[in-house]
């Protein structure tokens, strides 16, 4: 009857009234079946008791007073008691002047000969109650042995309910007290069933509500609360719902930031081999090999160059783990300068042919520049454009099988566009791998990582330019990326 979905409030209400109605109709049915045993069992007599015994009562009295029997005679007191009930009924015997004789009453009743002649044969009632109940006097004349008057018979009883005196009144009384007491009993129980009825219908969501508190205690956000009631704790449970989800998204995106960044060091410590190995061969070249390297001058400027622009590299790397290590992993710092292409790609050839032979693997190089003047500056990112390189050829070098080959193809096509094409003998990229190649901490289906490659997208972006991947038809990966090396206007050196 009491719905879980109603509002509390209106649970409350309609609670109260079912106590109230149930108290009622059982009080009302207990003080019915109560009475009935009362009045049947003979325990209360009823309000008309005594009366219904006064004509009973006369027609003795005027009986015995046919057989000589003189009722103002106090000799006769105790035949007339025997007459009358011994309790409920009391009696005055009075002469023709109203004058008392005997009887239960001790006050005088009747004032003189005149009161008693105008209240004669008469019943008078006194101390009703709302016209209900009350005293009643009954004056009855009294005939002598000829059927003369002698006297009279004032009779006094209550019409008022009263216990049987063949009864205990312990009894009586006893059953009286509980039928009083059963509207107190009836609402005790009544409240306490609604009260289980509206508790089970609080009970359920709010144990939910605390079992979710300990489940989050536990750091345990993997439930969900479907308590949709449209009332209070309905309410409190959706916003608890929502609160859950937040805190749930909130730390997952923590949670995914940190393995972000966790990865992204990584990817930044492999960064690192390339320069250093290239750096550690070059060390190991002037080390072995001392009298060659110094009866060559032009040599080991060579191999200082390429040893001072892998440091170079190295601390860029470093500026690009403090940037990692904050929230915008997007951004990325360029240099822009005018560079010799010629020395530039020269010194990318020696590193790409040194990382190869490493490995056992080929190399080959190729640069065509189509401008008008060569020998005009290229305006790129120096460190960028080699990470770029690095992060390609490294990943070409996971792949290519000893005795492979990689392929780097530049092609300068105009004085602002510039194409490279990185091409290996490796066994390709795979159809799905191909849809994510450039996506953040894309974990390839042979378990590279798509970080170097995310970088390099990044940074060629910011160079204006553009890359792509895709597989050449006798098999192998290829990656090609242009990027724009014109004049810019003033100021846009640093981007």
């Amino acid at each position: 009857m009491i719905k879980e979905r109603w509002p509390i409030k209106k649970q409350l209400v309609w609670a109260f009234v079912l106590v109230m109605v149930i108290s009622i109709l059982l009080t009302l049915l207990t003080w019915a079946a109560g009475v009935s045993f009362l009045f049947s069992n003979q325990w209360l007599q009823p309000a008309n008791y005594y009366e219904s015994q006064i004509p009973e009562i006369q027609q003795k009295v005027q009986e015995q007073a046919r057989h000589k029997i003189q009722w103002t005679d106090t000799a006769n007191q105790a035949k007339l008691e025997q007459l009358l009930p011994p309790e409920g009924i009391t009696y005055q015997v009075v002469d023709t002047r109203g004058t008392r004789r005997y009887g239960t009453i001790q006050e005088q009743v009747l004032e003189n000969e005149t009161d008693l002649l105008s209240r004669l044969n008469s019943k008078t009632v006194t101390d009703s109650t709302l016209g209900f109940g009350g005293l009643v006097t009954l004056i009855s004349p009294l005939s002598g042995e000829r059927g003369t008057y002698s006297g009279a018979l004032v009779l006094q009883y209550r019409l008022e309910t009263s216990p049987s005196p063949s009864v205990s009144p312990v009894w009586t009384n006893t059953f009286l007290v509980l039928m009083l007491a059963s509207p107190f009993v009836y609402i005790a129980a009544a409240t306490w069933f609604m009260a289980g009825r509206v508790g089970r219908n609080v009970k359920r969501p709010i144990e939910d509500l605390i079992l979710a508190s300990k489940r989050i205690k536990e750091q345990d956000l993997d439930f969900a609360l479907d308590n949709h009631a449209p009332n209070e704790l309905g309410l409190l449970s959706a916003s608890f719902e929502d609160m859950r989800k937040e805190l749930k998204s909130a730390l997952t995106r923590e949670w995914k930031l940190q393995q972000e960044r966790s990865e992204l060091m990584g990817a930044i410590s492999h960064d690192f081999r390339t320069p250093m190995t290239v750096i550690q061969g070059h060390v190991e070249l002037l080390k072995d090999s001392p009298k060659h390297v110094v009866q060559n001058a032009e040599s080991i400027s060579s191999h200082l160059d390429v040893i001072d622009h892998n440091v170079k590299r190295i601390n860029r790397l470093i500026q690009d783990m403090t940037v990692a290590a904050g929230t915008d992993f997007d951004y990325f710092p360029l240099r822009r300068e005018p560079v010799d292409p010629s020395s530039f790609w020269e010194m990318k050839q020696r590193e790409v042919r040194f990382l190869c032979s490493s490995q056992g693997v080929q190399s080959e190089f190729r640069l065509v520049d189509r401008r008008l003047h060569t020998s005009s500056p290229l305006l790129l990112d120096v460190q960028r454009v080699g990470q770029v390189l690095d992060n390609l050829v490294a990943n070409s070098l996971r792949y290519v099988p000893p005795k492979g080959e990689i392929r780097l193809d530049v092609d300068i096509q105009n004085s602002s566009l510039m194409q490279v094409t990185v091409c290996d003998t490796g066994p390709g990229f795979t159809e799905a791998d191909l849809q994510h190649l450039f996506d953040q901490f894309y974990h390839g289906h042979q378990g590279q990582t798509g970080l170097g490659l995310f970088t390099a997208k990044r940074i060629v972006e910011k160079h204006g330019g553009t890359i792509n991947a895709g597989n050449l038809p006798k098999g192998g990966a290829c990656i090609t990326f242009t990027l724009d090396i014109g004049q810019s206007s003033p100021g846009s050196f640093y981007s």
